[in-house]
């Protein structure tokens, strides 16, 4: 694993800034390197070099080791990052797995997490291939969505896009202002989804919620609470499926992809 870390890129999880990534792709084969040569290797100035060995010496990554009369610094060893790894998986595990309330008899479950929160839209990613995902987002739910990480949104959207899930939703007027203030390359992983989009007047949607309702379960997910209820009960997700159906009634259908389109368009730069 140490071997190829030169050439691979670092896991996201790990929160690394620009200058720690590069200072940790500039080990290779495992060998100790003084400040003096990861600074020529990485492309980062000394000083700064020596501030954040220290925290990465503080969070295990890396460790220090005296050679002679001077000190060098290498790669954590393989077992001890792979520990690290395993723990903090199993961390998540444990808080998605264990949940706050669990009724079997009517097929409840409540969690409270941001784990919980993104597992809860992967949850929807297991639905049968060619199979459609209905939801209802409130505003203000939308609005919280910017609080996803960039390579999350991406992953989610590109797995849409390869189980060809076809996704009907129904979000207030103004949901569309989430897709104007994203950058350019983010804009794109939602463009060419399998989508059905119905717009619906904001005083009737202005709520912090995320309805999923899928194939044997329902989803509900409130970010501000970070709470995530999972209902497998047929005669309640029927009785949403309902209410998502009376409610397009009230809504307009739009082509979002030709929206999306257009938006992208607007913000591609110009070629000389």
């Amino acid at each position: 694993m140490m071997k190829d870390m030169k050439h691979k890129n670092t896991p996201s999880f790990l929160e690394l800034q620009p200058e720690e990534t590069k200072i940790i792709q500039a080990f290779n084969d495992e060998k100790s390197l003084t400040p003096t040569a990861l600074s020529r290797q990485a492309g980062v100035k000394r000083t700064t070099v020596n501030f954040l060995l220290n925290k990465l010496l503080e969070r295990g990554i890396i460790k220090k080791t005296k050679i002679g009369g001077h000190f060098e610094w290498r790669l954590a060893d393989e077992n001890h990052l792979a520990e690290k790894i395993n723990s903090l998986y199993g961390f998540f595990n444990l808080t998605l797995s264990k949940a706050l309330i669990n009724l079997p008899d009517i097929g409840v479950e409540v969690f409270k997490s941001q784990a919980a929160i993104l597992d809860a839209y992967r949850q929807s990613l297991k639905t049968n291939k060619n199979s459609r995902v209905y939801a209802i987002q409130g505003n203000k739910s939308i609005k919280a969505q910017k609080s996803l990480s960039s390579d999350y949104l991406n992953d989610i959207q590109n797995q849409f896009k390869q189980k060809k899930i076809i996704i009907e939703g129904i979000a207030g007027e103004s949901s569309l202002e989430y897709f104007n203030d994203l950058p350019l390359y983010l804009l794109k992983t939602y463009e060419n989804r399998l989508t059905v989009m119905y717009l619906i007047s904001d005083e009737l949607i202005d709520f912090d919620l995320d309805i999923l309702i899928l194939d044997k379960e329902v989803i509900l997910i409130n970010f501000e609470k970070k709470i995530v209820v999972k209902i497998k009960n047929d005669s309640i997700r029927l009785a949403l499926k309902a209410l998502y159906e009376t409610m397009k009634f009230s809504a307009q259908k739009i082509d979002l992809n030709n929206y999306l389109k257009n938006l992208i368009k607007q913000k591609t730069p110009l070629t000389q």
